[in-house]
Formats: C-alpha cells, structure tokens, sequence
C-alpha cells in the first residue's frame, strides 16, 4: 500500500500554471491594413483590448490608441484602415485560430460616404437612404458605418430610422425607432449607445423616436406594421421640418430583412412613400441569386424612385446570426434598460398595484385573428399566462382613451411585470425610474424576460 492513500477517481493530478497565466496575459495581433479581425464571443466570453498603434475602426467608430475597450456577447469586425497594433485579453480565444479576412467593400462604403457628404454639402434637403437586402447581408452595419463617418469629421446629425423590430437599437425589442446622431456611437455595444433611460454616460445619450410594434416579426401582423410605420414617419417628418441640422444631414433607413416582406415587398414601397426616400441601397452579391433579387426589388421600387438605386456587394465580415443569439441580444437589451450594463448600473423599481387600476391593450395577431380589421388594438385578458414576465409599453394616452388614441400616442416607457397575483388580483411592475405607476394606457408585446 502505498504512503498515502487516494480513493479512485480522485487522483490530483497536477494543471501546469502556465496555461492559466498564458490565457489571462496581453497577447499582440498586427491587423495588416485594409483588413478585419472578425471577432466571436460567446454570452460568458469577456474580450479587453488596446491599440497600440495604426488606426482601427469598428462600424465606423475610430478606437483611440491606448485606451482599454471591452466588449462580450456579441459578433464584430475590427477593421484595420492601416496596419494596426492591437493587445488583446481574452481566455475564450486563447489558443483558438484568428480569423482576419481582406475587407473587399470598404472602398464600396468609403464612395457611399462620399456621395452623401456631397449631397449634404450641395443643397438642404439631405439624402434620404433606404437600405435593403436579405438577411445576413449587412444592412445594419453599412447603416451604423454610414452614420459614424457622417458625424466623425463635421457637426452633421443624421438621423437612423430602424425599421427592424428584430434589432433592439435605442431601445427594447420590438420597436422601430428614429434616432439622430449627434455624437459618437460607442463602438463596444452591439446596442449601439445609450439612450436618455441609460443614466449618466459617459457619450451623450441618444434621444430616439419610439413606436412600439410588440411583435418580433413583421409577418405577425403586416398591416399593424405598416400603420406604425406610417406613425413613425409623421413624427420624423415633424422633426424635420423643425430641425434644419437634421433635414440637411438626411436620413439613413434600415429595413427588415426581404425574406420577412410579402411577395410585393409592400412593407418596403409604403416605408419608401412615408418617409419620402430617394435613393435606394441593394445589398446583393454579384451571382444568380443576387441578381435576381435586384431584378425583383428594382421592378418594385423604380416606379417610386427611379434609376436612384445601387447594388452593393454583401458587407465583408458580416456573421450569420442564428436565433439563439438574436434572443440573447433582445434579452440583454431588455436587461440593459432596467439595469444597465457593467459600466453603467441602473436601479430600477418593483411597484406593486390592483389588477382593476391597469388598462393593458394589445395588438392583433395574424395567425390567430384572422378575417378582422388587424390594424386596430383589443382588450388584453389581465391573468398570470398573459402578463407574467411580460414587456408592457406605456403610452402618454389616459387609461380610459380610446383603442385608436392609444395607438396612436407616443410611447412613454417600458414596464416589466415581475409577478402577478391571481387570488389578490395584484401584480408588481418593474419601472426604470421612482415614484407612482403611471395612470395611462398600456400595450402588451410578445416579449417575455425572467431573471
């Protein structure tokens, strides 16, 4: 027997250090120029980085040198404008395959920026720009891109109108929103930036203009999308009219994905009438299926625009992103307008109130109310399986307004019911800031989020 005995299956064997101190220590990467490093962390994966030298930008925004950055949960490129110098920590890439690729579109994106600064600087009305394309193909990256380099150079405030509920940007999902640029977006946040709910920043938060679908896909009810996008296009018509910075910047509009759009691509051609756009951005490869898909776009919108269209190749280093990780985005933005982020903490407030004090409408849906009016709202069945965990917006509409005045205010915020009580008809709301339980109409989304 030996001088010590050890049970079986727990033999200590020894982990050399080195592998621990070789995964939490700066490792160096040179990023030769007009190339990108494509970057994929997971939900627990944590990257920090510095530029040490050159110049690197991610969607636009410029990474000064010898400034920490950090970045998780998300997939980006890290685009190299010259050769650039770059230490990295990361414990979930240590040891794996860097993947850099040649941007083969910047010149593509750098002649788009081009052409709209002339425009802007040309006449009053700036442009108006609509980007479409298939999913997976970059239009919110062009978007983003577009809007930084618009800003980086002179006091221009474009104004991003996100027509996408899928993507949480400025605010929870389900929205569509208008935003004006009016300072750097910060390059570490898939969310682009904060917004006025994110508390004190250290950007200036963004001021969006929110319309609440409540819908994750627009096929759940195509007409509701449509009326709230003809809303959300008078707002921005108003703003326009009485911002002349913003009129001369134009705007830059994203669109679902064509895969999402009926067979007339009617979401796109109604979004083109409401918010007057004249140029149109088709992105596409240059093969059978992507000319095909320009025949087909362009047979639909050329009516409304006419020759102003342009096809542009898929955006180099766009991921495909599959539904785990676009729920994992919608929940950390759902997450991040209650509680911040891990720079910036938020303390929001658990209020608690009778079920018979609340007024909760709801939206249509397709699948289930078929054969009716699908633009209007309907009463929502105040119970545990409707409301519990759900993301209820609250409109400037008084409770006992109207369905279509209810519809047509402006959205106030965001609610999140954290319990509900059937026996004691009570309910607790989590709310982002202190003080009484707005008396005004809610609406309830199809957004769900448990701690």
């Amino acid at each position: 027997m030996s001088e010590v005995d050890i049970l079986p299956g727990l033999e200590q064997n020894e982990v050399e250090p080195t592998l621990f101190e070789d995964a939490n220590q700066a490792h160096k990467l040179t990023i030769p120029a007009n190339h990108i490093w494509r970057v994929e962390l997971g939900v627990d994966d944590r990257l920090s980085l510095q530029v040490t030298s050159g110049v690197a930008e991610i969607f636009g925004t410029e990474l000064a040198n010898n400034v920490d950055y950090s970045f998780w949960d998300w997939k980006f490129g890290i685009y190299a404008v010259e050769e650039t110098e770059i230490e990295w920590k990361c414990a979930q890439l240590h040891g794996k395959e860097l993947s850099i690729v040649s941007n083969t579109t910047a010149h593509v994106v750098y002649n788009l920026h081009f052409a709209l600064e002339k425009m802007r600087s040309s006449t009053f009305d700036g442009p108006r720009v609509m980007v479409v394309g298939e999913r997976n193909t970059g239009k919110t990256a062009l978007c983003r891109t577009l809007a930084s380099y618009a800003i980086k150079h002179k006091p221009y405030q474009p104004l991003f109108i996100n027509l996408n509920p899928v993507e949480a940007i400025f605010s929870p999902p389900g929205c569509i929103t208008a935003t004006p640029v009016s300072s750097t977006l910060d390059a570490q946040l898939p969310r682009w930036g904060e917004s006025m709910t994110s508390g004190a920043t250290k950007l200036h938060g963004k001021q969006p203009m929110i319309k609440n679908f409540g819908f994750e896909n627009i096929n759940d009810n195509r007409e509701y999308y449509k009326l709230i996008v003809n809303q959300l296009s008078n707002v921005v018509k108003e703003r326009l009219q009485n911002d002349p910075l913003v009129h001369r910047s134009g705007c830059i509009i994203d669109t679902p994905p064509l895969e999402n759009c009926d067979e007339e691509y009617s979401e796109i051609t109604n979004a083109i009438r409401g918010f007057r756009a004249d140029y149109i951005i088709i992105l596409c490869n240059d093969d059978e299926s992507g000319k095909e898909i320009f025949g087909k776009v362009s047979k639909v919108v050329r009516p409304l625009i006419g020759d102003k269209l342009l096809r542009v190749p898929k955006i180099t280093g766009v991921f495909q992103k599959d539904d785990i990780h676009i729920r994992a985005l919608q929940r950390a933005a759902i997450r991040e307008y209650f509680y911040g982020d891990t720079r910036t903490v938020l303390s929001p407030y658990n209020i608690g109130c009778d079920t018979a004090e609340i007024t909760i409408w709801k939206p249509k849906s397709a699948l289930q109310d078929e054969n009716t009016d699908l633009s209007t709202l309907i009463p929502a069945t105040i119970d545990s399986s409707n409301l519990q965990y759900a993301l209820i917006a609250i409109t400037y509409a008084p409770r006992k307004s109207t369905p279509e005045d209810v519809l047509s205010s402006p959205i106030l915020g965001f609610g999140l019911v954290t319990e509900f009580n059937e026996k004691r008809k009570k309910l607790r709301i989590l709310l982002p800031v202190p003080g009484r339980l707005p008396s005004n109409a809610m609406i309830l989304t199809a957004f769900r989020y448990l701690e």
